[in-house]
């Protein structure tokens, strides 16, 4: 079963960046694992940040679920990370080298915003780190993933290379993301996800709804569900 790996700097990222994608895939027969480095534990002003987190991560697992994905990995990075250390690099060497993906979701690399242009860093860092044999310390076999693709979240992409039809799993997505209800109950980012989506579906000229990306690596033939 050909696997996806989705990594997000925080527990609704993935869902809102590529949720309709992930979906479509895992109809299509694909196996896919999140990744949330952080648990978004500064995500509130009223909530303790232990109480947070612990509710972001079950928040998360119900949307992985809801998507079909088979499990959430949570590397409990600091949220609001200022840099990443060789721990979160090895960490995201081995999870590579673990589910050896032949598609990778990661933020874009145009996102300005501060954990999400980290979190790209570190795992476009790790990617050339789990293709080679180093790192003494890690695990499993080297890896290199076939296509990697960047999603927007709090900018959208100015330029893209990839349009994504989700028109039928756009409600799927939806209802990923409304699982984090800690995050859309103040800012309603379920409604601003739909927006995007109807937006660039139009825009593309393909869709009712679509999702766009980034192509960071690409095969010279795309995987089938994405072309």
């Amino acid at each position: 079963m050909a696997a996806i790996l989705a990594f997000g700097a925080h527990p609704d990222d993935i869902e809102f960046g590529c949720g309709g994608t992930l979906r479509k895939l895992i109809e299509k027969g694909w196996s896919a694992v999140h990744v949330c480095v952080t648990s978004g534990e500064a995500g509130s002003s009223t909530i303790d940040r232990a109480t947070l987190a612990a509710t972001r991560e079950q928040e998360a697992l119900r949307a992985a679920e809801v998507l079909g994905s088979e499990r959430v990995h949570f590397l409990r990075a600091a949220d609001g990370l200022t840099h990443y250390s060789r721990d979160h690099k090895i960490a995201v060497i081995n999870l590579i080298r673990e589910v050896r993906p032949e598609i990778l979701f990661v933020h874009s690399s145009s996102d300005q915003f501060p954990d999400h242009k980290l979190i790209h860093e570190l795992v476009m860092s790790s990617v050339a780190g789990a293709a080679g044999p180093w790192y003494q310390e890690s695990i499993g076999e080297p890896h290199l993933a076939g296509t990697i693709l960047g999603y927007e979240v709090w900018h959208p992409l100015n330029t893209f290379q990839l349009s994504v039809d989700i028109t039928t799993t756009v409600e799927r997505k939806l209802a990923a993301l409304r699982c984090h209800q800690s995050q859309i109950e103040s800012t309603h980012y379920d409604e601003a996800s739909l927006g995007l989506a109807r937006y660039r579906g139009v825009m593309s000229f393909s869709s009712t709804h679509a999702e766009v990306f980034e192509v960071l690596r690409t095969s010279l033939n795309l995987p089938e569900g994405l072309a």
